[in-house]
């Protein structure tokens, strides 16, 4: 998970109370501190919570000592700091049984994945991230550490890019604005290149990057878009050694017809299709 996003999450969440009623901050502080554990970090102790959320330590105690009680967080084995608990994990499992859109498309996206040798992700909005939903590994020598349950920040994810382009203008503005503590020192140059992204898919029906955050990676993703016409999930494939005209002419085309598959299921999950 990047840590930035817990830190980024207090501090927005507290601005839009002023002008949203209906808006639980308490609520909203406990899911931050619960966004603090993922794979990298099982285990975390208040005083680290306190410094990924931003929050005051004794408001970081009074949450953690509630979230124990509900079951969500448990006191780790031989030590004094925190681990998600069983709570958690029902919840995850009832998100999971309640309906898998991506296990109707992960046959295509395994198949993208063995042309590739690299990785293919379904992945949805979470507050600055993107949070990896589906996950379809090649056989690539190179390949990220990444799986279900992992965050990649938009602004430095080829599928932040897709689901950014996707945005109307205004919006995307307004999303850039707010990214910009992700790229420091690149801002700039960021917002040019997710507006000439905004440009291709428009047209190609995906988003290309070619190495912009390392000369040697480059990435297609695509948007699948929901009745309202916001993105409601983003595919991706990238790494290494891929060529930009393979990627470009054949493997973008796949993921936006990928995209275009997921909001059909999307659809006929909903009971809208037809």
């Amino acid at each position: 998970m990047a840590t930035t996003a817990p830190k980024k999450a207090a501090t927005s969440r507290s601005a839009k109370t002023a002008v949203d009623r209906q808006f639980v901050t308490a609520l909203a502080r406990g899911m931050a501190v619960l966004r603090c554990f993922d794979a990298i970090r099982p285990q975390l102790g208040t005083t680290e919570i306190a410094q990924m959320t931003k929050l005051p330590q004794p408001t970081v105690w009074r949450l953690c000592y509630t979230l124990q009680q509900l079951g969500y967080l448990v006191q780790a084995p031989d030590s004094d700091k925190l681990r998600i608990g069983m709570a958690v994990l029902g919840l995850g499992q009832y998100a999971l049984a309640s309906g898998d859109i991506g296990e109707m498309v992960l046959p295509e996206m395994v198949q993208i994945a063995k042309l590739t040798g690299a990785a293919v992700s379904m992945g949805i909005v979470d507050q600055d991230d993107i949070l990896i939903v589906k996950r379809a590994q090649g056989d690539g020598p190179l390949l990220m550490n990444l799986s279900v349950g992992s965050r990649l920040p938009i602004a430095v994810s080829s599928a932040g890019w897709a689901y950014l382009a996707g945005l109307p203008a205004h919006a995307r503005d307004e999303a850039l604005q707010k990214l910009k503590y992700q790229v420091p020192g690149k801002w700039t140059a960021l917002r040019a290149a997710v507006e000439s992204a905004a440009s291709t898919l428009a047209t190609t029906g995906f988003v290309f990057n070619e190495g912009f955050y390392h000369p040697d990676v480059n990435a297609v993703a695509a948007p699948a878009f929901d009745k309202a016409g916001k993105p409601q999930y983003v595919v991706s494939c990238g790494g290494p050694n891929l060529k930009a005209k393979f990627m470009r002419e054949d493997i973008g085309p796949r993921l936006s017809r990928l995209a275009r598959g997921l909001l059909v299921f999307s659809a006929i999950s909903d009971g809208t299709q037809g």
